[in-house]
């Protein structure tokens, strides 16, 4: 059986790396906020990447349209038993500045509203804000550790016929929910009887816990598929950031081709060597999404167990997917820059809950996605947060 060493320290200090030069400021801080890894690649991917460099012409390319999408289909029938319309899928240059960006030119127009679920993932906000369309809020509800959509908001923000697009994030980043077949099958009923387009960011899919299962959107149902766009990608699950190689999968031939005139309008392009990091990902590298998984559930439960005994007043959002950590430090009663100030002056860099919306205040977001070496060196920096706090 193959296996991936997720233990193998990196060094990534002056690799011109935005986690560790930029946010870590070149080995000041531990950073645990960018959502990228600290792992390598699989081998398979390091050696398909390899091998196209070797060949040493770096002239345009021809987007290898039936290969993309034939991968994207394997993973999809291997990951989760489905069958997927290789017609169905689309190339995109990353998901916020390419997927996103010609979602929004393709079925919006400037001026119209997008209705997002905070706290959420700051760059929807920066995306659609960026391309002249205005921002909603349907804010999920935190109800016993847990969050919840509050359909009666979402339904009667919908029904405002400027709102043209849902944009759900499935996964959850930043709180974790894996949204289930029930409520994804509910907000897909509102959106229909609202006309608002349904569009599901599910990058974090591949990266789900127990018995919590991800349901891709386009599976549920073929009238759910008709005013639905996915967006997807191996970057997270493979640490393939860099390439800004994505897809979107559009069931609807209309809609399909809409994104196709933006596509071709600014006449999009591909990464050369980031295809075939995907392919070769997709093709062969199931076993390193699953060692990845019980790695990752590895640190969280180290996380869990830490706060328990250190800090029994702070909460952690218990996470159903993702390798990103909701943190209550509410109990803290610190305003929001002091919280992270007090984190920054003890060594490691989080993410503040505000950047999610302003329901974030007084949480952070943590990444956890580092060997848990470096994650213990960055626990014992919150313990010593901590203690400066309760000595002040």
């Amino acid at each position: 059986m193959k296996t991936h060493d997720f233990d193998e320290p990196i060094e990534r200090v002056g690799t011109d790396s935005y986690k560790w030069d930029h946010e870590g400021e070149g080995g000041k801080y531990i950073p645990l906020g960018v959502a990228d890894t600290d792992f390598r690649a699989p081998r398979e991917v390091i050696d398909a990447v390899m091998e196209r460099a070797r060949f040493g012409v770096y002239a345009y390319g021809d987007l290898p349209q039936q290969r993309f999408a034939k991968a994207v289909c394997h993973w999809y029938k291997e990951r989760y038993g489905l069958a997927v319309d290789p017609g169905m899928v689309c190339h995109s240059q990353g998901l916020m500045t390419g997927a996103l960006w010609m979602i929004l030119h393709a079925y919006t127009r400037p001026g119209d509203k997008v209705l997002i679920q905070p706290p959420v993932y700051n760059t929807f906000s920066v995306v659609i804000q960026g391309a002249g369309r205005f921002v909603e809020n349907n804010e999920l509800a935190l109800k016993d550790g847990r969050y919840e959509i509050d359909f009666e908001d979402l339904e009667r923000k919908a029904q405002d016929p400027r709102v043209r697009i849902l944009l759900v994030c499935n996964p959850h980043n930043p709180v974790g929910r894996v949204w289930t077949r029930e409520e994804l099958t509910r907000i897909a009923e509102i959106c229909r009887r609202t006309n608002t387009l349904l569009v599901s960011d599910e990058i974090h899919g591949d990266i789900v816990y127990g018995d919590h299962r991800h349901t891709p959107l386009f599976s549920i149902s073929q009238e759910i598929s008709d005013n639905l766009v996915v967006m997807g990608s191996p970057s997270k699950t493979f640490n393939l950031a860099c390439f800004y190689s994505a897809y979107v999968i559009i069931p609807n031939k209309a809609l399909r081709d809409q994104y196709r005139v933006v596509y071709e309008d600014y006449h999009f392009d591909y990464n050369y060597l980031g295809i075939e990091a995907l392919i070769a990902a997709y093709e062969q590298c199931g076993y390193y999404a699953d060692q990845q998984n019980a790695y990752f559930q590895k640190n969280i439960a180290l996380v869990r167990d830490f706060l328990k005994e250190k800090m029994p007043e702070v909460k952690m959002i218990e996470p159903e997917g993702t390798y990103l950590l909701w943190i209550d430090f509410r109990a803290w009663g610190l305003p929001q820059t002091e919280l992270m100030e007090l984190f920054s002056s003890a060594g490691v860099k989080l993410n503040s809950g505000t950047n999610y919306g302003s329901c974030g205040a007084g949480f952070v977001r943590m990444n956890i996605a580092t060997q848990t070496a470096v994650l213990q060196k960055a626990l014992a920096c919150i313990e010593k947060a901590r203690q400066a706090h309760f000595r002040a």
